[in-house]
């Protein structure tokens, strides 16, 4: 009997000695937030965060969970390892996880002076070794830089909107005031703001061809300002053509029941703290008869 109870107070005492060898692993910063995908629904970022044993034996991490706060504490993303790992002993390692966040409550948590977002990354872990495990947790502030992504997405009319649709939308073509020389063309559009920027759609100076050749040229008709509430807004290009040039690049189409043009311009944004501007072009056709462009 008494052997018996030998026995049990040396696995006790084993155990508990064990318990105090056991070190607890920690998370020893964050190695880097790389931006993987921006679109208008979800963002994709992948984290880095350096994990250290300073145990004198491998240890297993079982589990490690991260969650991304806003400045308001409220959680924006999630991430968690998909299978355990080994980390060697008195070594750090690099472990890599993958965080979906929703785009829009990103945006909104930008800051208007350097345009990062600054965030919390809040981590729990589990590690086991001889069959004892120790649980740990971090956090850490960082901030992440957007504001090259944002140029791109305000100037980039093209595309963007989340499932490939175009920001800029051509909705009709239509002439407006006839003149003996000179004719008005309008060009309606709509343009969405899928990201929910702030910023102003201050100019849009283009000039217009129809069969490679300038008939015209044009401007925004009224300026457009966009907050994040404001997802679209509708706008008109206005187009002063020259009736004979047009008429002569235009003639073959207009056999056809409309003449094809091509507008090429450069987009002026306010937004940001600052003016972005960029080259864009977009088509359209305008449906016209044989005798209709005779007459004129």
């Amino acid at each position: 009997m008494r052997h018996y109870i030998l026995a049990i107070l040396g696995l006790m005492l084993l155990f508990s000695s064990c318990k105090l060898i056991f070190k607890t692993p920690e998370v020893e910063k964050i190695q880097d937030v790389e931006l993987q995908s921006f679109s208008a629904d979800r963002t994709r970022l992948k984290l880095s965060v350096i994990v250290h044993n300073p145990n004198n034996y491998e240890i297993r991490l079982s589990s490690l969970k991260l969650d991304l706060l806003d400045k308001n504490r409220f959680r924006v993303g999630t991430a968690a390892i998909k299978q355990s790992l080994d980390l060697p002993k008195k070594k750090s390692i690099n472990v890599d996880l993958d965080v979906d966040l929703l785009t829009r409550p990103l945006i909104q948590n930008v800051s208007n002076i350097n345009h990062n977002v600054h965030f919390f990354i809040a981590g729990k872990g589990d590690a086991r070794a001889m069959g004892i495990s120790k649980r740990f947790s971090f956090e850490e502030p960082y901030d992440l830089s957007l504001k090259e992504h944002l140029q791109d997405k305000l100037t980039n009319f093209g595309g963007g909107g989340g499932s490939g649709q175009d920001i800029f939308i051509l909705t009709r073509t239509y002439v407006g005031d006839m003149g003996i020389s000179k004719s008005e063309l309008n060009a309606d559009f709509i343009l969405l703001n899928p990201y929910g920027l702030s910023f102003n759609f201050k100019g849009f100076p283009a000039k217009i061809l129809v069969d490679g050749k300038e008939v015209g040229r044009g401007q925004l008709k009224n300026q457009l300002s966009f907050d994040a509430d404001v997802f679209h807004k509708e706008g008109t290009m206005v187009f002063e053509l020259s009736n004979l040039k047009s008429l002569v690049g235009a003639t073959r189409g207009a056999f056809k029941g409309e003449i094809a043009y091509c507008v090429q311009g450069t987009i002026i944004l306010e937004g940001l703290g600052m003016e972005l501007k960029s080259p864009f072009e977009f088509t359209g056709a305008l449906p016209v008869s044989v005798w209709d462009l005779l007459l004129k």
